[in-house]
């Protein structure tokens, strides 16, 4: 398996230091350069072979979500993940409409960093299992155009928009509704279109606002 460049970003330099330290303990990754805010995240970006890109939230200059709004727009099939201590739910949502691939809380960094950096190499979002809780607990206010869930899907799709809306994976659906993870990526596909959604996390930003 070849190499993984990653960049890293947080104001801190003992976070930072910490960090690297983490990350590089992985097999392959390999920690190739670290910015102080959001602005020299983005020049490493245009500078260096990046494949991850990890960003705190809270930076001078430009702060994590700024930096991410310009480095998927110069790349972007960039996996991003952010970095923050708050669990805001309007932060993350914002982050999803970006385009960011993961979501961390600081608290769980040692260990949640690890599995956020595999699934978005895989292609895959990654949220962190406390800021999960955090957001199933909330109340979710019921947008009007969202009352057309049910006459647009089918009682199979919905199923799955719930699941979705559970942060639960293609496999984890497949797994438990006994079918193929291509049966499930195809109802995704189809609610998608019939939901009119655009983007990389449309689908779960839509499931994650709307309830049933």
């Amino acid at each position: 398996m070849s190499t993984v460049n990653i960049l890293i970003a947080d104001d801190h330099p003992i976070f930072l230091k910490g960090l690297k330290e983490v990350v590089e303990a992985g097999n392959h990754l390999q920690v190739i350069y670290q910015a102080a805010n959001g602005q020299d995240a983005i020049q490493g970006v245009t500078t260096k072979s990046v494949d991850v890109v990890i960003l705190d939230i809270d930076m001078p200059v430009k702060n994590g979500l700024q930096a991410a709004v310009e480095i998927l727009q110069l790349k972007p099939e960039m996996p991003v993940i952010l970095l923050t201590m708050h669990k805001a739910k309007d932060a993350f949502l914002k982050a999803l409409d970006i385009g960011v691939m993961g979501y961390v809380l600081k608290e769980n960094a040692v260990v949640d960093i690890m599995y956020a950096i595999e699934a978005v190499l895989r292609g895959h979002s990654y949220i962190s299992p406390e800021m999960t809780s955090f957001l199933l607990a909330q109340k979710r206010s019921r947008q009007p155009a969202m009352d057309n869930v049910t006459t647009l899907l089918t009682s199979s799709e919905i199923k799955i928009l719930k699941m979705v809306g559970e942060y639960k994976s293609t496999k984890e659906i497949a797994d438990e509704l006994y079918i193929s993870e291509k049966t499930v990526s195809n109802h995704r596909m189809n609610i998608t279109k019939k939901l009119q959604l655009t983007g990389k996390n449309s689908l779960l930003r839509f499931a994650i606002e709307w309830k049933q």
